[in-house]
């Protein structure tokens, strides 16, 4: 059986006169920092607050809470690997908008870090003001934090993204329970220090942050 060939549609590109590819860096960035602020949010509830073996063990905890509790789980998760997806965004439309403003001339499907390196040289508008740009670019491909950024988004295509956590222990009304103290992401690399993992969120959030003010300055 011959391999059916498929096209892309050609209304699915950034052309589009509707798109700004500054304003779309600015939509992902605003994306991550939503994300962050539900993660936030999750951490406060029951089923985050909790140790799984409290609820899920506990014949006194009735099953639609149970479930209530572990929907409260998926929902932390969810929202965390969005959160490096929208920031991994941010930095690939910042290439998406480079590649138009100065005038690099790859073709939009094939834009990526790799072809922005490939085609540094043959910006055909504003060259000088574009080789500041693309140091800034550089600078944060080759830093440890974006690394670190891009592993967690890609593990988050494999799989939920793993999370330890400390928990304090306190007694009420007779019953052991646990609530909520210390959550760090596991490393993405080689001697990566632990974090709490609000504030490793939000030191990402803030480079991606100066790298957008360096990129879009005017």
């Amino acid at each position: 059986m011959a391999k059916k060939k498929f096209v892309i549609h050609p209304a699915l590109t950034v052309k589009l006169p509707v798109v700004q590819l500054d304003k779309s860096a600015h939509s992902a960035f605003v994306g991550a920092k939503y994300h962050i602020s539900k993660i936030e949010e999750m951490m406060h509830r029951p089923g985050m607050q909790s140790m799984i073996s409290d609820y899920m063990n506990d014949a006194d905890i009735e099953e639609n809470l149970k479930r209530e509790m572990q929907c409260d789980v998926n929902i932390f998760f969810w929202h965390l690997r969005a959160f490096f997806w929208e920031l991994v965004a941010t930095f690939d439309t910042m290439l998406q908008w480079a590649n138009e403003r100065y005038g690099l001339g790859i073709a939009e499907e094939k834009v990526r870090w790799e072809t922005i390196r490939q085609n540094a040289s043959r910006a055909t508008k504003d060259p000088g003001e574009w080789g500041n740009r693309y140091a800034s670019l550089e600078n944060v491909w080759n830093s440890a934090w974006y690394f670190e950024v891009r592993n967690y988004r890609n593990f988050a295509h494999r799989a939920f993204l793993f999370v330890e956590s400390a928990h304090r222990e306190q007694e009420t009304n007779g019953r052991v329970q646990h609530e909520l103290v210390f959550a760090h992401l596991i490393p993405a690399q080689k001697e990566q220090p632990f974090l709490d993992m609000r504030e490793q969120l939000l030191s990402y959030l803030e480079q991606m942050r100066q790298l957008g003010e360096a990129i879009f300055k005017h």
